[in-house]
């Protein structure tokens, strides 16, 4: 396994466990209040201890919270990424991951790997719960009509699995292969139900006949 890879997941448990010391005391007000101070202050914990942690490393904190990821570190291994998500308990998570049309040049392709740091929080105690830290894909979700990652229909950004999920530690893409034949089947899926319901309702005959010769070059 590639070392520095190695090495985040090894600090997996030391993230988890300085995210919910940062938070021990303090109330988590409204959403927006909760969302900035929770993702804000989780990124400068986590980059204290991988300052810490790596020799020889490049480290990028965006200014922007619009830009991905929340911590991006370079090295001799590759180019990393840390993003942090939180989301309150009462619902399941439903926050942006990717999308399904640039996920591969976007990110497959430009990171050697991404953790997720994602945290839940109560909105009525103001409290916060616990703090799960994955692989990018361990995170995501499954669209099991299509056996495929899950992801919103009408936009085709990727989304996360459930807390019951989380809870259990389970993991539906045990590897990047498996992740990927996840990305393929649910763009195909997407595109065959868009096309069933927005494109073929809108043909005259002469135009279905024209897209059936695409099928048969």
């Amino acid at each position: 396994m590639n070392k520095t890879i190695g090495k985040v997941n090894l600090l997996a448990p030391k993230f988890v466990e300085a995210v919910k010391n940062t938070f021990e005391n303090i109330e988590l007000d409204e959403y927006e209040i909760a969302w900035k101070n929770l993702q804000v202050k989780a990124v400068k914990t986590i980059e204290k201890i991988i300052k810490s942690e790596l020799k020889d490393i490049t480290i990028t904190i965006p200014k922007s919270k619009s830009t991905y990821p929340d911590i991006k570190f370079e090295n001799e291994d590759g180019v990393f990424a840390i993003d942090i998500k939180s989301n309150e308990s009462k619902k399941d998570p439903w926050f942006d991951m990717a999308r399904l049309d640039t996920i591969i040049e976007e990110r497959i392709q430009k990171y050697t790997e991404e953790w997720e740091v994602v945290i839940k929080y109560n909105s009525e105690t103001k409290k916060l719960l616990n703090v799960y830290i994955n692989l990018f894909r361990e995170v995501v979700g499954k669209r099991h009509e299509c056996d495929g990652v899950k992801y919103r229909p009408y936009d085709g950004k990727i989304r996360p699995k459930t807390w019951k999920d989380f809870d259990n530690n389970v993991i539906f893409w045990n590897s990047k292969a498996d992740f990927l034949l996840g990305i393929e089947k649910s763009m195909k899926h997407r595109w065959k139900e868009n096309i069933k319901k927005h494109l073929i309702p809108q043909l005259t005959d002469n135009e279905k006949k024209e897209f059936q010769k695409l099928f048969e070059k």
